[in-house]
C-alpha cells in the first residue's frame, strides 16, 4: 500500500482535524510521494469527509474556559450597581458604566467621608478598579459632567529600593 492508499484510507475512517490532516498531505506532496492530482484529490476528500465535531480549537476553548473560571473567580455581579441618590459608604465597591462601553465597571469610594449620597466622582475619593480590585484610575467629573479617568502611577521595584 503506497501512501496515496494509506492517507484516503485514514480520511475515510475519520476522526481527524483537517488542518492537520491536510499539513500531512501537503508534507507527502513537497517529498515527491504524492502527485499533484493525488494531492489535490486527498485535500479536496479530507475536507468533504472532515466532521465538524472533529474540528475543536483547543486553544479557543481553553481561553474561554479560562475565562469562565477568572469570572467565577473574580465575581461582579455581588456588588450593587450605582444609582442617583445612593449612598455610598467609604471603601465600598459600586457598579457602574464610567467607561461609557456599554458594561458595568467597579468604582469605589476611598473618600474623606464615612459616605456620599453625590454621584460617582463629583468629589474626590472615587476610583475604577480592575476585576482584581486594584485601584486603576481616579475618576473625577469635567464641566460637561462627563467622567475623567486618570491612570494612577503605580510604584515600580525600582521605585521601592
Amino acid at each position: 500500500m503506497d501512501y496515496y492508499e494509506i492517507l484516503k484510507s485514514a480520511i475515510g475512517f475519520g476522526g481527524y482535524e483537517l488542518s492537520e490532516m491536510e499539513s500531512k498531505i501537503d508534507r507527502l506532496w513537497v517529498e515527491g510521494h504524492l502527485t499533484t492530482e493525488q494531492r489535490t484529490e486527498l485535500r479536496t476528500l479530507a475536507a468533504e469527509k472532515a466532521r465538524d465535531a472533529d474540528q475543536i480549537d483547543v486553544v479557543q476553548q481553553l481561553a474561554a474556559l479560562e475565562r469562565r473560571v477568572y469570572d467565577l473567580e473574580h465575581p461582579t455581579d455581588i456588588y450593587p450597581i450605582w444609582e442617583a441618590g445612593y449612598k455610598t459608604q467609604q471603601h465600598e465597591i459600586v457598579r457602574y458604566d464610567v467607561t461609557g462601553d456599554g458594561e458595568y465597571d467597579l468604582c469605589r469610594y476611598d473618600g474623606g467621608r464615612s459616605y456620599t449620597a453625590l454621584s460617582i466622582g463629583k468629589i474626590e475619593g472615587w476610583h475604577l478598579l480592575d476585576r482584581e480590585l486594584n485601584a486603576t484610575h481616579d475618576i473625577t467629573r469635567d464641566a460637561d459632567g462627563g467622567y475623567v479617568l486618570t491612570p494612577i502611577e503605580q510604584p515600580t521595584e525600582e521605585a521601592g529600593e
